[in-house]
């Protein structure tokens, strides 16, 4: 294994069924991926980053992002994903020394990445490659895999001031079917509920909003890596009622839970926006 700070990363298979773009999205890992089928655009500010099928890229951690996922009849959209650790970034830039790191962290697609690189991708996502090997060597071959991404144009931007927001959503992302409250949250800060409150105000955030965006971001990801039935979905992100939880998402992401997967929805309303979704063409 990687020791107590690096746990052994497990790729996800992303597959979408329907076209559908979804509003501030944040990754509590950096990201290498890989676009399969389909097209990904990725949405950072005024920044807009177009993938096509087989393209790598890098998304950053804890930035909120939009991203819009795009099938190509009559495949589904698929994108295979690798989170690392930060670190391991820190670490590999270190060593590359003539590195230039953003200031700030947005996607960045990885050009004409070479073979050999793109066969060190498969093999780190690959289950169980990693994890059978000494930890001193994952944890190389990770760095590795960073260090080809970064000469190809991809590097991740330097890490911001931790927000309380961001430690409370990787808190919640542990366990989201559990019944958490402003108090328990409270008490892992070591602060009264009323400094926490205060606290999240500054950040222009509140619990129930950062708890029910934590849990729909989770749903998102079972919706889109597993084969779950919606009903367990549901409860792996805290909800017994399945009805209440398709409500709640359609809410949040604009889209039935069902059209992520199946593609069953030809119009789609996103957040406030709303638009045609029966064609492949791009925005």
């Amino acid at each position: 294994m990687l020791n107590d700070v690096f746990r052994i990363p497990a790729r996800a298979l992303i597959r979408q069924g329907g076209r559908a773009r979804f509003f501030r999205l944040v990754n509590t890992s950096p990201l290498l991926i890989q676009v399969q089928s389909g097209i990904k655009i990725v949405m950072a500010d005024d920044n807009a980053l177009h993938l096509e099928a087989g393209a790598y890229a890098l998304l950053p951690d804890y930035r909120p992002l939009t991203m819009e996922n795009i099938p190509k009849a009559p495949q589904k959209y698929q994108t295979l994903a690798l989170p690392v650790p930060r670190q391991l970034f820190e670490e590999a830039y270190t060593a590359m020394g003539s590195i230039a790191v953003p200031s700030r962290p947005l996607p960045a697609s990885a050009s004409n990445l070479p073979e050999e690189a793109a066969a060190l991708f498969d093999y780190c996502c690959q289950p169980g490659n990693l994890t059978r090997l000494p930890g001193a060597i994952a944890r190389v071959r990770l760095m590795e895999l960073i260090t080809w991404f970064a000469l190809c144009g991809a590097v991740l931007g330097q890490s911001q001031s931790p927000r309380l927001e961001d430690r409370l959503r990787q808190m919640i992302e542990g366990d989201t079917a559990y019944d958490w409250t402003l108090g328990h949250a409270a008490r892992a800060f070591n602060m009264s509920e009323a400094t926490l409150r205060r606290k999240l105000a500054a950040e222009k955030t509140g619990f129930s909003e950062i708890l029910s965006d934590t849990r729909m971001n989770r749903a998102l990801a079972l919706i889109q890596t597993t084969t779950l039935p919606m009903a367990q979905v549901a409860l792996e992100v805290g909800y017994d009622s399945p009805s209440q939880f398709s409500a709640r998402f359609k809410e949040r992401f604009g889209v039935n839970p069902r059209h992520v997967r199946s593609g069953s929805e030809h119009f789609e309303r996103i957040g406030a926006e709303v638009e045609h979704s029966g064609t492949d063409a791009l925005p």
